[in-house]
């Protein structure tokens, strides 16, 4: 990847391990390259930040180029993955699970992730992608219909579309505006659990209609989590904007709880993930928020995982606002807290969003 060389001062700066914090009300200036996927933001007259795409609209790179223009603090490939280690969506359905499965942790749940399937064994298709030039807007659409472990479509596969909307704020900040339609999912040869009013009660079907009907919390009944890993060797702490976390893995902490946001951070750099402070959507749709972490000191990764337990009828669209705040610890802190109130509780709906 190539970098633009920075003003001096930020340079000599960075060299002596002074934060670069960003300057206020400034406007910056935004340029994207289609060949690299590269969005290039610029802030007092220097680039600042690179972000990095994947095909479908996934981020796999962000770059503070005021601080260390060669770190990635996206987390680093696992086994060779190119889609697993990247920030995007992914789908699961516990009451659907395949009656065995050969492949990598040999997980049998129902699960669909938005840039393609485990092993790179088939991956999304691009609808709409960005052209090269200046802009603070991108938009990229990709539908996928293929399980997390491919060899798994043989039960049937998924179908869904997704539509990428970034905008460049005014501190450099990226704001991720993710409308994902779902279709339906026919599965063979599949085990259902389905609720009899006392207990689940597991029926191997010859062929059935995925319904992604929510039960309870951390049930995973039907989950729609956000997947932001990263690079643990450059950010190896976490926290989040009402002080520490008391525990790791899927704990479900309720977003106000949290205030609103979390990041990864280490001594010089951090990346902030702003999710807001409403729990509650739609009880239509049983609708709530949930945020989890994972800290996997053996993989090298941070992951912060806001998450949207919901039902989800089939052809609706699930909207969810979340903003990637890059930069030094204490200036990131600030940002996030300044955006925190402005991001809203995700959305189940009927809404199209045009190509």
């Amino acid at each position: 990847m190539r970098y633009t060389i920075l003003f001096p001062t930020l340079l000599v700066l960075s060299a002596l391990g002074v934060s670069v914090p960003l300057a206020l009300g400034e406007i910056p200036g935004c340029r994207y390259d289609a060949a690299t996927r590269t969005l290039t933001v610029a802030l007092a007259g220097a680039d600042r930040f690179h972000y990095v795409f994947n095909k479908g609209g996934a981020i796999n790179g962000i770059f503070d180029l005021a601080v260390a223009p060669g770190q990635n603090l996206i987390g680093p490939s696992f086994q060779g993955e190119s889609t697993d280690r990247v920030i995007q969506w992914t789908y699961w359905n516990g009451r659907y699970k395949v009656p065995s499965n050969s492949v990598g942790d040999k997980d049998r749940r129902a699960n669909a992730t938005m840039e393609g399937s485990f092993g790179g064994a088939a991956t999304c298709d691009v609808v709409v992608t960005p052209t090269s030039g200046p802009t603070r807007k991108l938009r990229f659409v990709s539908q996928l219909r293929h399980w997390f472990y491919a060899n798994l479509d043989t039960h049937g596969t998924p179908d869904f579309l997704t539509t990428s909307d970034y905008e460049v704020l005014d501190d450099g900040s990226l704001k991720l505006t993710r409308h994902v339609t779902r279709h339906p999912w026919k599965l063979t040869n599949i085990h259902e659990d389905r609720w009899n009013g006392t207990a689940w009660v597991t029926t191997l079907q010859a062929e059935t209609t995925m319904i992604c009907e929510h039960y309870g919390s951390a049930l995973q009944t039907s989950y729609f989590e956000g997947w932001s890993p990263f690079r643990r060797s450059v950010l190896p702490m976490q926290k989040h904007g009402l002080g520490t976390f008391s525990g790791d893995g899927y704990r479900f902490w309720k977003p106000q709880a949290l205030g609103g946001w979390a990041m990864a951070y280490g001594s010089s750099q951090a990346v902030a993930l702003v999710f807001g402070k409403t729990e509650n959507g739609d009880p239509a749709c049983k609708l709530q928020v949930s945020f989890n972490k994972l800290d996997l000191p053996e993989a090298n990764l941070n992951i912060l995982m806001p998450a949207v337990e919901t039902s989800w009828p089939d052809h609706k669209t699930l909207t969810q606002i979340l903003i990637v705040v890059p930069g030094v610890p204490a200036d990131v802190e600030r940002r996030a807290i300044s955006w925190a109130d402005s991001v809203p509780v995700p959305t189940i709906s009927d809404a199209k969003v045009s190509q």
